[in-house]
């Protein structure tokens, strides 16, 4: 799921419906090769880097670098597993 807004709401102080002048939308960026699981939350105005990995069910508040793998929530860098190779 990708939010696009951090401070969602219907209605104005007034209770009145709010319109497009009362929102501002901040997009996200999904750079080439990240991958990004199932049910991951992605708030608005991050930006996963290239190769990156969400993991499934993680809830990510700030950017992910290019090449790391992240998880949990909030998601967190996972360490890196060497093969020895």
């Amino acid at each position: 799921m990708f939010t696009n807004d951090l401070y969602p709401k219907a209605t104005r102080a007034d209770g009145s419906l709010q319109t497009e002048d009362d929102w501002q939308l901040i997009r996200t960026l999904v750079k080439k090769g990240a991958s990004v699981g199932s049910n991951a939350t992605i708030l608005c105005g991050i930006t996963i880097g290239e190769n990156a990995i969400v993991g499934a069910g993680a809830v990510v508040t700030k950017d992910v670098l290019p090449g790391t793998t992240v998880a949990g929530n909030p998601a967190k860098e996972l360490p890196q597993k060497h093969t020895g190779q």
